[in-house]
């Protein structure tokens, strides 16, 4: 009896995660390049990111909504209406020691199960620069939805996009590189019945830390800010981490 009430409350919970969901974060920068990196070694990093949720100001502007559900700007940045933490899985791999692609994929946090949103997002990156210190400029783009689920966080609503991103990075040790990683992003949200044009830009300042050439924990921080249509601008917060091998 006990397993069978288990069973029927983790099922409820399900139930009840995929009726309340979230739309998708737009997390950036979504390339990070930390140094000149291995030229014969992929690299996956998993984690989580922080972003807004470009189709909040769209959806969370219509009048029929409970005050909780609307729209606030930079009144409460931390809403989970407008932004998210979201799952992250990415992996790098170098075409030579300065060209290096990368590829990821993104599932929103919820009851720590990711729905119903997801993502995926590629790009590539240059490194420019010796050991100790260089620049990275890097192109992605992305593409993300939470597939028209009526009862999600800040939607529903999906975003196509893409992103140039610079960062500016020094290797004050062998096994640790820091960062300065400034981004701006295009993208198209379509939400509501409606398609609006998004602007988000900002910048992170980043950190990581490699245990015998294999493992690496990297760590950002920044702020941001999203501006979607004509004048629904906010100020948004940006925190990650990310474990890789």
């Amino acid at each position: 009896m006990t397993r069978l009430r288990g069973a029927v409350i983790g099922l409820w919970s399900v139930a009840v995660a995929a009726g309340t969901g979230c739309a998708p974060t737009a997390m950036g920068p979504m390339v990070m390049r930390m140094g000149p990196g291995r030229p014969d070694q992929n690299v996956l990093q998993m984690g989580m990111r922080s972003g807004p949720r470009l189709s909040a100001p769209v959806v969370g502007s219509q009048p029929s909504l409970p005050a909780g559900d609307r729209f606030r700007g930079d009144e409460s940045s931390f809403s989970t209406q407008q932004w998210g933490m979201a799952f992250d899985a990415a992996l790098t791999i170098p075409l030579s020691e300065r060209l290096h692609l990368h590829t990821g994929m993104q599932g929103e946090m919820f009851l720590p199960v990711p729905l119903p949103a997801y993502g995926l997002y590629a790009g590539a990156s240059y490194y420019l620069g010796s050991e100790q210190w260089g620049l990275a400029p890097a192109v992605s783009v992305r593409g993300a939805s939470d597939f028209g689920l009526i009862n999600s966080r800040g939607g529903p609503g999906s975003i196509f996009g893409t992103e140039a991103s610079c960062a500016l990075t020094m290797q004050p040790e062998k096994n640790v590189s820091l960062g300065l990683v400034p981004f701006v992003s295009w993208h198209a949200v379509v939400a509501g019945g409606r398609t609006e044009q998004a602007l988000y830009y900002g910048g992170v300042v980043a950190a990581r830390v490699s245990w015998g050439g294999l493992n690496d924990l990297e760590v950002s921080g920044g702020f941001g800010r999203a501006k979607v249509g004509k004048g629904l601008s906010w100020n948004v917060p940006i925190m990650g981490a990310r474990g890789g091998r």
